[in-house]
């Protein structure tokens, strides 16, 4: 047994140091005192844009109760400009992952949830649907906030009404899709990406339906790249699109919310190893095929 477990003080503190689990303490903020809250993630756009949607929708909440929020991403990786659009500055400053803090809390939608709190203890998921994961997942950051009895909204689909402005500025194209199509490179392994196949399905949908894609097939299909349209601006174009065909990859994650889910008629997710119990979300993993696709949205 190494030396630092040999006196009870040097184990609490080495626990502490070495812990792979975030213990949150009922009460929280309110107990503690505590008014401003260090947290990180040093992955991609996906949990980001999820984590600060989530801050900006509870915005209110945290001026009312003099909360300040630091957040640390990778900005070797995310551009600063994208995540600030899903930022209220009055609540949320945004900063380089080289100068988080070591108190910092990574919130990061890979780790387990066990009784209450993060695990990377290895095992089956506690919460296998991604919309009931999410849910429990933010509801540990409202008792980290101090937040329990503000009854917050802690569902994926949460209303996000400043979306209807935007897209009503959008280029009429974009408007009133038969089809979105959210085709970029995922980056965290969910999904095993077929450019070619991926690009044929776009070419198949576009001679028939009206369609967007995000990232660009040719010159023949409107594409949100091409026109220097951000990640809220794909939220936007969500909310009156009549079908979604996404991988599993960052920009879905600025299209969970309550319009989106109440007005789509059909929404496809392509991914391997995820699932969903609150939305009407068909899953189809890596080896689906064309006709699959025409099936679902007939």
């Amino acid at each position: 047994m190494s030396r630092r477990y040999t006196k009870k003080k040097n184990k609490r503190k080495a626990l502490r140091k070495r812990s792979k689990k975030v213990y949150i303490k009922r009460g929280g903020a309110e107990n503690s005192g505590q008014k401003t809250f260090n947290f990180f993630n040093t992955y991609h756009y996906g949990d980001n844009i999820l984590n600060l949607k989530f801050f900006f929708n509870i915005s209110p909440i945290l001026k009312k109760r003099g909360i300040k929020i630091n957040y640390y991403f990778d900005d070797k990786y995310n551009k600063r400009e994208e995540l600030e659009r899903f930022v209220d500055k009055d609540v949320v400053t945004l900063d380089s992952l080289d100068k988080k803090p070591g108190d910092a809390m990574g919130l990061w939608m890979g780790d387990n949830i066990l009784n209450g709190v993060f695990s990377k203890a290895p095992g089956s998921l506690a919460y296998p649907e991604f919309d009931t994961y999410y849910s429990a997942f933010y509801q540990i950051i409202v008792e980290k906030l101090g937040l329990k009895e503000e009854n917050i909204d802690v569902s994926l689909y949460q209303p996000e009404p400043y979306l209807q402005d935007i897209y009503n500025g959008l280029d009429e194209k974009f408007k009133d899709l038969d089809i979105l199509i959210i085709n970029a490179e995922p980056q965290s392994m969910q999904y095993k990406y077929d450019k070619d196949k991926i690009n044929k399905m776009c070419l198949r949908l576009k001679d028939k339906y009206k369609i967007a894609v995000t990232t660009c097939v040719d010159d023949s299909i409107v594409c949100t790249m091409r026109d220097n349209l951000m990640l809220k601006d794909i939220g936007a174009i969500s909310t009156h699109a009549k079908n979604i065909i996404s991988v599993h990859t960052g920009p879905l994650a600025a299209c969970y919310n309550s319009t989106t889910r109440d007005n789509v008629k059909k929404w496809i997710v392509l991914v391997d190893g995820i699932h969903y119990k609150e939305a009407d979300i068909k899953i189809l993993n890596s080896s689906y095929d064309l006709d699959t696709i025409e099936k679902e949205l007939a």
